[in-house]
């Protein structure tokens, strides 16, 4: 009876172990199965004022249609901005996500994003999305303003005038 018992005592071990073995062997399979995100689409203006918020939409999307999102880093050229969807669950497979920003100075600005699914795969960063946020250029309207005011007959014959462009 013992011998027996003993007999069952292993056999449990065994088949506990290699079922353990077989479990971690499928968690390992499902990671090693995952495929990093798509790098992110940015679309929005491609030009603006400072100092004004403009809203960029950021599709994610990833290979492993099964998979949710769950972190994103956006680099608007001025700084990195990262966002989780404020809901207290990652996102869906091709949802996309409006981001504001404002830039405060003059330029060029290429703004690049990335994503990380549940697994904590990052994609590559995107393809920059070139923004320019031109210098604003006062003119000088003293002359013009003279014209007007002194010389209407001037100003006429200048407004009437066609110039022709050889």
């Amino acid at each position: 009876m013992k011998k027996k018992i003993v007999i069952f005592l292993v056999l449990m071990i065994f088949f506990s172990a290699n079922f353990m073995m077989i479990g971690n062997a499928n968690i390992i399979n499902s990671k090693m199965d995952n495929n990093p995100p798509y790098p992110p689409e940015i679309d929005g203006p491609a030009m603006g004022k400072i100092k004004e918020t403009y809203n960029y939409n950021i599709t994610v999307t990833d290979p492993d249609e099964d998979d949710y999102l769950l972190k994103l880093e956006v680099d608007f050229g001025d700084g990195i901005v990262q966002e989780d969807c404020g809901c207290g669950r990652p996102w869906e497979n091709g949802k996309t996500i409006e981001i504001g920003h404002s830039w405060k100075k003059e330029g060029r600005y290429e703004i690049k994003a990335r994503v990380a699914d549940v697994n904590n795969y990052w994609s590559n960063w995107s393809e920059p999305y070139v923004v320019r946020m031109p210098k604003t250029k006062s003119v000088n309207n003293n002359i013009f303003q003279f014209i007007i005011k002194n010389l209407p007959n001037v100003y006429n014959i200048i407004r009437n005038t066609r110039f022709r462009l050889l």
